[in-house]
């Protein structure tokens, strides 16, 4: 089984109001993709009650650092109780937005240093004594990833 270190925990974003919801996408996707990060829709879930609609999207967006670290960041996008019209003629969504971002960091991804016993000793020290500032190093550039997507998406909304 991979080791994973959590980074980021429930880290969330809220917006209520009136907003291009694909254009929030693209902004999204396109910061993924400017950082190599590869996006795996999970989850588009789209309901409808009464003229309200809830729709919640799921996606792991994952890069691999090197042949040891895979950083994951998991985003969950949640609209609740909106309506969707046009405003100068761009479809708009009016209801209450929540994003929460959490990260990880997958150790040993490709499981090579678990094939035997004397090779998860190996990995023990080498993790212990060698790759400490290395692995602080990769945990900290998925915090502030996860912090800029943040600014980036409060930029697009003004806050």
């Amino acid at each position: 089984m991979v080791h994973t270190d959590k980074i980021v925990r429930d880290l969330e974003f809220i917006h209520e109001g009136v907003f291009d919801f694909k254009e929030l996408l693209r902004i999204m996707k396109e910061f993924f993709s400017r950082h190599d990060y590869d996006i795996d829709e999970k989850l588009y879930d789209t309901k409808n009650k009464n003229d309200l609609k809830t729709t919640t999207i799921k996606w792991n967006a994952d890069r691999k650092v090197d042949d040891y670290n895979k950083c994951i960041v998991k985003l969950a996008i949640n609209i609740g109780d909106y309506k969707e019209g046009y405003v100068d003629g761009i479809k708009v969504v009016d209801g209450k937005l929540k994003i929460t971002f959490n990260a990880e960091v997958e150790r040993d991804y490709d499981e090579k240093w678990k094939k035997s016993p004397t090779k998860k000793f190996f990995r023990a020290i080498y993790e212990k004594y060698i790759t400490e500032a290395k692995q602080s190093k990769v945990d900290n550039n998925l915090r502030n990833l996860v912090e800029n997507l943040r600014k980036e998406i409060k930029q697009y909304f003004s806050v």
